[in-house]
């Protein structure tokens, strides 16, 4: 092969590739792809002042041909990176957790408009749960949005996924204010927290039915991401969620409120248990494509 510097290489790829590549990663332009080429490079350790103008060789033990060579594969560029753009930060993450999407930011901005509110009538420390919390984007990302100390906690089924979110919460501890703490708790849904009580309490937890909504999920995020994060079985969903908003509404202080991402289809649905269980209100919030997307539900 004739060398040629990694931009021309990058450019005959998007073009040789662009059918396949917008299969699998719908919008991508070849800035975008640019971008995170020269940010993968940076995490690589590799000089990026001349990047695009430098031979480029292809080769087993280069780590630029892992970058080309896992996305005709198909792998997200999330994972391929190991970092995830979400509200104002980044956030690390890999196989082990969901990719933070762009929808989920709303329910960050209602709980932080929320908290805000709260702190405007009271000067006590407010307490917040995250229950699912994966990488700790929710969690992390409303600690940010705090002028004021929070104390802060989060679950998860997974242990692995409490260490993404662990190393997260390192590495963007200097954005907190100092005061404000955060417990990470290795439980499925809030079992260990049911004698705790919280002024606020998020969730994103699996959500699709794994035998009527899989056939709809797309397939990389169905081949790449954690199932245990994504799919319910279909004849337990109700109950795993019934179950779910009791434990919420038992922990919840008077006039606490429950924000929880769910699926479209089926929202409506869980809308009606979450009032059964004894809520006071119970509303639905659109998502950016005016889908509804979120339960908003005030004890």
């Amino acid at each position: 092969m004739t060398p040629i510097n990694l931009g021309t290489y990058l450019e005959k790829f998007f073009s040789e590739k662009k059918l396949r590549l917008s299969e699998l990663y719908p919008g991508l332009s070849i800035n975008r792809l640019r971008d995170e080429l020269e940010q993968y490079a940076r995490q690589k350790k590799i000089n990026v002042d001349d990047l695009f103008s430098s031979r480029y060789i292809p080769s087993n033990t280069n780590p630029i041909t892992n970058f080309f060579d896992s996305l005709i594969k198909g792998y997200p560029l999330e994972y391929i990176r190991g970092r995830a753009h979400f509200y104002k930060s980044e956030f690390d993450v890999s196989e082990i957790v969901l990719i933070p999407r762009s929808e989920t930011e709303i329910l960050v901005e209602t709980a932080s408009s929320f908290l805000r509110d709260w702190m405007k009538m009271s000067d006590e420390r407010l307490r917040v749960l995250d229950i699912g919390t994966g990488s700790g984007a929710i969690i992390i990302s409303l600690m940010q949005e705090m002028h004021r100390p929070i104390e802060a906690f989060a679950t998860d089924i997974s242990k692995d996924a409490l260490e993404v979110a662990r190393r997260n919460y390192f590495n963007l501890r200097f954005t907190i204010p100092r005061e404000s703490s955060l417990r990470l708790i290795h439980t499925d849904r809030m079992s260990e927290l049911l004698d705790e009580k919280f002024h606020l309490i998020v969730s994103n937890p699996p959500y699709i039915k794994k035998r009527e909504d899989r056939d709809f999920v797309h397939h990389q995020v169905d081949t790449y991401e954690p199932h245990i994060a994504l799919y319910l079985d279909d004849d337990k969903y109700d109950e795993w969620f019934r179950i779910l908003f009791k434990q919420v509404l038992g922990s919840l202080y008077e006039e606490g409120i429950f924000i929880m991402e769910g699926h479209e289809d089926h929202l409506e649905d869980l809308a009606s248990v979450c009032s059964m269980v004894g809520f006071s209100s119970v509303q639905l919030l659109k998502d950016y494509t005016n889908r509804h997307r979120f339960i908003f539900a005030k004890k």
